[in-house]
């Protein structure tokens, strides 16, 4: 997918999974894969994005 990504940004048709697929089940497992893949990468990066939040936070001085 994220190879397929600049080509259809510039208007390509291009197949992002095999013509020959066995059905329903393929879609299902295609699908879920690039959701879990893309709920991997997004969760780990609004992680670092909190922790560093956080650690910038914690450097600012309060006002009292």
């Amino acid at each position: 997918m994220p190879i397929a990504l600049p080509s259809l940004a510039f208007g390509h048709d291009m197949e992002i999974y095999a013509q020959d697929n066995t059905g329903r089940g393929y879609k299902l497992g295609y699908t879920l894969g690039v959701n879990g893949c893309g709920a991997l990468f997004f969760g780990v990066v609004f992680w670092r994005v909190n922790r560093w939040r956080r650690k910038i936070d914690a450097a600012q001085p309060r006002a009292a």
